[in-house]
């Protein structure tokens, strides 16, 4: 769109101009041509007055009763001021018969070259820049004249007109600046010229051979020129008229010059109220554009913090993509409750898992010591059970403060201890300030319950080892025993076993692991190290940050 307008506005500047220079150029050379041909005619007029001069003294000559008009000729300049001289000789051998009295006439025509024949009859022949009495710029009229009465005494007339009185009626100014009229013969040879130079130049002598007859316009001495050319009727000279129009260039120019800065202004109001249109609708669609990237990046809320104005159709748009969005945001945050519900509800059957294996292991304890008739103990045992289920209710709730942790620890190994005597003994060591974390409930019971059941020799004093200690930015809780130990294929497998449905390895440590994972992240781990004959420890990783709030 920009190119095409800007390439019609080019188009009108172009048009326009050859218009107006074709309108003003022509214009201004009729009006120059029409001058020319007007100062044409007024030489024209003058030479018809001349060959008029020459028609009456061919009259008066004719009918005299003698050779004798210096009369005549007297009468004739007194209306003719022009005639600088007047005078006649004879045909046949050139004596003088008769003249003016305003100057001494030469007694003889002599070898002058406006003598003429009679087959040369009234022609101005003769241009000279000073004649004998003083006066600049004449030329000279030779006419035959016949005498009725006696043809011996046919005449030559001679006339010397003063040419300035012509030459003023040119006016150097209405030619303009360096303009000049020239009056040439027709082999280009210089009668007359208005130049300042006082000469017919080559280079004016060249304009005026390619044109010959007519009119064009040239460039020369630094200026633009109209020339005219033409003949002068009865003579046989010729004018060439140099007319400025350093004006009309000027015009054509200025012309130029303005309406091209009209058209650059056009162009420019237009580019800008494009600039302004299409930013006033492409920038809405941006900032929507914006929008979308940052649904991209999942921030619905940032997306939809501002109103987009712009068109109707952006608006609508931009409404529609609201209600969009706060759609998926509804939708998302029912899947976001839910998950979080089904979390929790993963959480309470991963812990109702435990419940029941201890339960049956616990039971199962306290029936063979009735068996065997321990009834004390198994008072005793069942007391210690009732704390521990107390511990493990907690009414309901899944997170508990760590000290309670270590409570229904110690109380599970007591049960145990009391199950299996002296074949094992433990130690609980907790380090001070750790009362103020609260940590999933059951995640120590399970862990022990496996060294007790599958690590501890048989044949030899158990010992199981409960550590809880703070590390850098986690707490960690190490169970350690002196039991049988594992291969380090075997812990790799149950390691693997714990972020792998399809692989069963048991039920306490892959359960530990999913509960705290569930609640801690990422963070949270489950490690073992172990070694065969040695002992095996297991040692459970919870970030402090995490574990200083309740997350259930």
């Amino acid at each position: 769109t920009s190119l095409a307008f800007v390439a019609l506005v080019a188009t009108m500047i172009l048009s326009a101009f050859f218009l107006f220079s074709t309108s003003v150029t022509s214009s201004t050379n009729e009006q120059t041509l029409t001058a020319s041909q007007q100062v044409l005619a007024n030489y024209e007029t003058y030479f018809d007055s001349v060959i008029t001069v020459s028609n009456n003294v061919l009259g008066a000559y004719s009918n005299a009763t003698g050779t004798d008009l210096s009369s005549y000729f007297n009468t004739l300049e007194s209306f003719k001021p022009e005639i600088v001289d007047m005078s006649l000789y004879k045909a046949s051998d050139g004596t003088y018969l008769s003249g003016d009295s305003k100057a001494v006439h030469s007694k003889t025509a002599g070898d002058g070259n406006w003598f003429t024949s009679p087959n040369n009859n009234h022609l101005i022949n003769f241009f000279s820049p000073v004649t004998a009495a003083g006066v600049t710029n004449t030329f000279t009229l030779s006419r035959y004249l016949t005498f009725d009465k006696d043809r011996s005494l046919d005449a030559v007339l001679k006339v010397d007109f003063d040419f300035a009185k012509i030459v003023n009626t040119v006016s150097k100014a209405s030619l303009g600046e360096g303009g000049r009229f020239i009056i040439y013969t027709k082999d280009y040879q210089m009668i007359y010229t208005s130049s300042d130079s006082g000469e017919f130049t080559a280079p004016e002598q060249a304009l005026v051979k390619d044109l010959v007859i007519g009119s064009t316009s040239v460039n020369f001495d630094g200026h633009y020129f109209y020339l005219y050319a033409a003949t002068i009727t009865n003579t046989s000279w010729r004018v060439a008229i140099f007319t400025n129009q350093d004006a009309l260039q000027t015009a054509i120019f200025r012309f130029t010059l303005i309406i091209t800065l009209v058209g650059a202004a056009v162009i420019a109001i237009f580019i800008t109220v494009l600039v302004i249109v299409a930013n006033s609708i492409t920038n809405p669609i941006k900032k929507l554009q914006k929008e979308m990237v940052e649904i991209e990046s999942l921030n619905y809320q940032t997306a939809l913090q501002s109103e987009i104005g712009g068109t109707s159709e952006v608006v609508e748009l931009n409404r529609s993509f609201n209600q969009m969005m706060g759609r998926i945001t509804e939708l998302t945050s029912a899947i976001v409750s839910e998950k979080e519900e089904q979390r929790k509800s993963e959480l309470k059957a991963l812990q109702n898992q435990i419940n029941p294996h201890f339960l049956y292991n616990t039971l199962d304890s306290i029936i063979a010591m009735i068996d065997k008739g321990e009834n004390e103990k198994a008072e005793e045992m069942i007391v210690a059970l009732s704390k521990f289920f107390r511990i493990s209710i907690s009414k309901g709730q899944n997170i508990i403060p760590l000290p309670n942790e270590i409570e229904h620890a110690r109380n599970y190994l007591l049960i145990q201890k009391m199950r299996f005597g002296d074949s094992f003994s433990y130690t609980i060591d907790v380090e001070p300030g750790l009362e103020k974390y609260d940590v999933v409930k059951l995640i120590l019971q399970p862990i022990v319950e496996n060294s007790i059941g599958h690590g501890l020799k048989e044949e030899e004093q158990g010992h199981i080892a409960i550590r809880a200690y703070s590390d850098g930015d986690n707490l960690k809780f190490d169970i350690q025993d002196n039991g049988y130990g594992m291969t380090p294929e075997k812990v790799n497998e149950l390691l693997a076993s714990f972020k792998d449905d399809t692989v069963y390895q048991g039920v306490g440590l892959k359960n530990v692991y999913q509960r705290i994972r569930i609640y801690y992240g990422d963070k949270a781990d489950v490690l073992i190290s172990s070694e065969e004959d040695v002992g095996t420890t297991v040692t459970i990783v919870i970030p402090k940050m995490e574990a200083l709030h309740d997350k259930a």
